[in-house]
């Protein structure tokens, strides 16, 4: 009994020392790692030079705040319009869509946060095998003690196993930081379709609000016609007028009631583009009127460079290089050695009665070093291919931000230039309804011919359909500038959020 306990002690210390070498041996690879760590390979990312001018061309702002800052419920005060909005920012397939890609980025993200964590698995097992007696395997596990025959042996395990890489050069920091920006990407990517789904459904509404007056002005000219086709054939009938007189009359008349179809098809056809942006099937919009609740024409432009911070798609662009950027660090990184640790742990017999005892634990422990020398030229490839990706995301980069500026130079010019063509037709209506009173007065007095007050009576409808047009195109042009600018959403992301 004295013998027994001796050999279990003088096998303890053994295994002790036997362990303790082990664990010398990790330690000093573990420092030698730790070392290494501050050789990191890898870069971290800054914003490249751009070229951004101090004002856009040809007028100057003093205003450092950009109407893209204002929510665009203060851009739109029309409490019927506020309503469509929210409801299309819930419902909308274009946002439901973007959402799903952010839902798929930020899975994506999450996976690369987790690179820093080790593999970790567990295993149970029971295996039964049955031997040949003639055999090398028969005959060593009990053929030899039968005389032949077959021998079965039954293996019962259970294992548990890890696998751990320590960031030495920075590749699994930097796949962390790659994942993060095309989260964030697709993230401006969705601000992309909100800022252009409130700015179609604004303009969209604002153009049925237009094309209803226009068809009140057709309606009511189509009435007016009407009455003067009747008095044109009764003057015919009593030989003050001719017949060219009520021919031209009936034909003015059919201009304007194929006018009113017209835009009876044009109402229609907005309504059902406006339903699809709301997620709806096609249906009648309910609308208010152009004069009640106008949207707010503050039109401060701000600095260039806010266009940075506040254009989703120049935001976009900068995450996409910040992704690229960093993937030429994962990819730069591979060239090094890695040094992998590992090791697993359990239980193993080969009888159920005694699988979980210390007489049936093991464990191994590893610490590697693994440099790649010959891999099919993988490893280069990847690298120079990522830095034709970084190189093409900073030209994409600069091209979307010269873009954006050029947008938002033109729809400035755009605006201005149709509110003095506003202010111009405007007056060129009230010259056009002087002239078709007059020339109607005239007629009535015998002093012209019915064909001066037929032009009279053309040009001022097609006057005054233009001057709602024009009106319309000025709100248009006013919503355009706001999601040039990036309006529609107010939260500022940056590639700091990437820390």
């Amino acid at each position: 009994m004295k013998k027994t306990r001796a050999e279990g002690l003088i096998l303890l210390k053994g295994y002790l020392m036997n362990h303790k070498r082990v664990t010398c041996r990790i330690a000093a690879v573990l420092t030698v790692m730790f070392t290494l760590q501050s050789c990191l390979v890898t870069k971290d990312y800054k914003r490249p030079e751009v070229s951004i001018p101090d004002n856009f061309r040809d007028f100057k702002q003093n205003d450092t705040i950009s109407m893209a800052m204002m929510p665009w419920e203060e851009l739109f005060e029309d409490p019927i319009l506020r309503e469509y909005i929210d409801e299309s920012l819930n419902n909308n397939y274009d946002m439901r869509l973007a959402l799903q890609d952010i839902l798929r980025a930020q899975a994506q993200y999450k996976q690369g946060k987790a690179g820093y964590l080790p593999n970790l698995s567990l295993e149970a097992s029971v295996a039964s095998s049955e031997f040949s007696g003639n055999g090398v395997q028969g005959l060593q596990f009990g053929g030899l003690n039968q005389g032949g025959g077959s021998s079965r042996i039954e293996q019962y395990n259970l294992i548990g196993t890890f696998n751990w890489e320590i960031d030495i050069w920075g590749g699994i920091t930097s796949n962390k930081k790659a994942t993060a920006a095309a989260y964030l990407a697709t993230e401006a990517g969705q601000r992309i379709v909100r800022t252009s789904l409130i700015a179609n459904i604004g303009t969209l509404y604002y153009e049925l609000i237009a094309l209803d007056e226009q068809l009140y002005i057709a309606q009511q000219t189509v009435k007016a016609r009407r009455i003067s086709y009747d008095i044109t054939q009764k003057l015919k009938e009593a030989g003050r007028e001719r017949e060219v007189a009520v021919q031209q009359s009936g034909s003015q008349l059919k201009i304007a009631e194929l006018l009113v179809l017209q835009i009876s098809l044009d109402i229609k056809t907005k309504e059902n583009a406006f339903s699809i942006l709301l997620g709806k099937s096609p249906q009648s919009i309910k609308r208010g009127d152009f004069r009640e609740r106008p949207p707010n024409l503050n039109t401060s432009l701000g600095l260039p460079s806010a266009i940075l911070r506040n254009r989703p798609d120049v935001i976009q662009a900068e995450f996409n290089l910040i992704n690229a950027f960093e993937l030429t660090n994962v990819a730069k990184s591979d060239f090094y050695p890695k040094l992998p640790l590992g090791g697993s742990a359990g239980f193993n017999s080969l009888e159920a009665s005694n699988w979980i005892s210390s007489a049936s634990f093991f464990n191994d422990l590893m610490a590697g070093l693994t440099q790649p020398l010959l891999n099919n030229r993988r490893i280069k490839t990847a690298y120079e291919v990522a830095k034709i990706n970084q190189k093409s995301a900073l030209l994409e980069f600069e091209k979307t931000l010269l873009i954006s500026y050029q947008e938002v130079a033109n729809t400035y010019l755009t605006y201005n230039s149709i509110t003095d063509q506003y202010n111009v037709t405007e007056e060129q209506v009230a010259y056009l309804e002087n002239a078709s009173n007059y020339s109607l007065k005239l007629y009535q007095n015998g002093f012209t011919n019915y064909l001066d007050v037929l032009i009279a009576d053309t040009n001022l409808l097609d006057s005054r359909i233009a001057l709602i047009n024009t009106r319309f195109a000025k709100i248009s042009a006013t919503i355009a500038l706001y999601r040039a600018l990036g309006g529609g959403w107010n939260k500022v992301i940056s590639p700091q959020e990437l820390n």
